[in-house]
């Protein structure tokens, strides 16, 4: 074979070559690209599970690059010393009405409304949206409110940013208590319904014959019709998906007796749940273990509850010692606390500060399937990233910086 045509056999691995050499090169000047690159350098690092000591973390383009402490600055990168402070991954409240034009929000028309998106209201804009970010949330779980028995679909949003919306359909929330019949209620008769015009039920058996009722309605629909699925009503077919397990069943259940009871209903329609508040779990601790659903406790500084329940400061400290995947929440409820210092006063309780950490960061991202995305400090996650003036869970502490993407907040 001539020179000539063993060059033109070679050609087009050449030219491979040199379009591979030029796209990683392509990939290594991002970081050195004037305002692409962010170093934290010299702070002590929480991963979202552990203390990883003295440590740098670089962002490019809005991703986490690297994290340790032999990464090393780019040429043109923005360099933060941070010697003496904390970095965390940006924090996540797994339940909330941020952004929202009310704690409880529902469309009272009627008391199954389980196709409702809370996303449609949410204001990236608002004050309360601000004041969780400038205290280190950089991610929310919104929820509907709990006075509907089925109130919505929450989603997952960011808490700054152009396109804030992670996740539109993110659980549907249903109401175990008293809450879903506290409107059944006219004014002048002294809270008892008086006529049949009042829709809502009055206590804890109609809204557990709710529930029944729209789920087992729901599998009738189903079962009757199985290839018309798609056309039924927007509402049967978000029980369905529940049913199904294609969502998470959000349970607000905060007394002993509402926490059972979810986890027979989990029982009873194969659902999947995440039990929301359990103010109550030490009184069924045992019952809560063994159903292995995901905890968001209530928060911790409340020491009361809309529900009548008693709150124990030790409730965390006794679900994480059984290996219960335990978040902690700011909720609804306007007294609560920023997020962080929720997560403090469970470490009050007895709680560590590491478990309580990770309790508001990568526990919470687990639970609301974003994992991949935010909760942690690893490479290729979300550049979501706060800066503290000392231990986060330190009362005197304070987040210095909040990074979200990659831009400060």
């Amino acid at each position: 074979m001539s020179c000539a045509a063993k060059f033109e056999r070679l050609l087009p691995l050449f030219a491979t070559c040199v379009l591979s050499a030029t796209a990683w090169g392509q990939v290594a000047d991002r970081a050195n690209q004037e305002g692409a690159a962010v170093f934290l350098r010299g702070a002590t690092v929480f991963d979202g599970s552990k203390v990883l000591g003295t440590a740098n973390v670089l962002i490019v383009d809005g991703k986490i690059a690297a994290v340790g402490s032999d990464v090393e600055a780019p040429v043109k990168a923005r360099v933060v010393d941070c010697a003496g402070r904390w970095i965390t991954p940006g924090l996540v409240d797994a339940n909330t009405a941020l952004g929202l034009p009310s704690p409880q929000e529902n469309e009272q028309s009627n008391e199954v409304t389980p196709h409702l998106e809370i996303v449609d209201l949410y204001d990236v804009e608002a004050q309360s949206v601000v004041h969780a970010r400038r205290n280190g949330v950089t991610t929310a779980y919104i929820t509907p409110g709990e006075l509907n028995v089925f109130g919505g679909l929450g989603a997952v949003v960011k808490t700054a940013g152009d396109e804030p919306v992670v996740m539109r359909e993110n659980g549907m929330r249903m109401t175990l208590g008293n809450m879903p019949g506290q409107g059944n209620a006219p004014f002048r008769t002294f809270g008892k319904p008086v006529g049949m015009y009042f829709r809502r039920p009055s206590n804890r058996m109609g809204v557990i014959w709710e529930v029944r009722k729209a789920f087992y309605d729901a599998l009738d629909e189903r079962e009757t019709a199985p290839d018309k699925v798609a056309m039924m009503s927007a509402s049967t077919r978000t029980l369905i998906r529940a049913l199904d397990k294609e969502l998470v069943v959000r349970t607000s259940a905060r007394a002993d007796q509402d926490i059972r009871t979810a986890i027979r209903l989990a029982e009873e329609f194969g659902i999947r749940l995440v039990l929301d508040h359990v103010t109550e779990a030490y009184a069924c601790l045992d019952d809560v273990v063994a159903a292995g659903f995901p905890v968001l406790l209530t928060a911790p500084t409340l020491s009361d509850d809309p529900e009548g329940a008693t709150p124990h400061l030790d409730t965390a400290a006794l679900l994480a010692a059984r290996g219960v995947t335990l978040a902690i929440q700011s909720g609804t409820d306007p007294r609560a606390d920023a997020l962080v210092r929720e997560a403090a006063f469970a470490v009050r309780g007895g709680l560590s500060r590491e478990v309580a950490l990770a309790a508001i960061t990568s526990v919470p991202a687990k639970i609301l399937g974003i994992d991949a995305r935010v909760g942690s400090l690893a490479a290729g996650k979300d550049g979501d990233v706060v800066i503290w003036s000392g231990h986060p869970l330190s009362l005197a502490s304070k987040a210095l910086t909040v990074f979200i993407e990659g831009v400060e907040r």
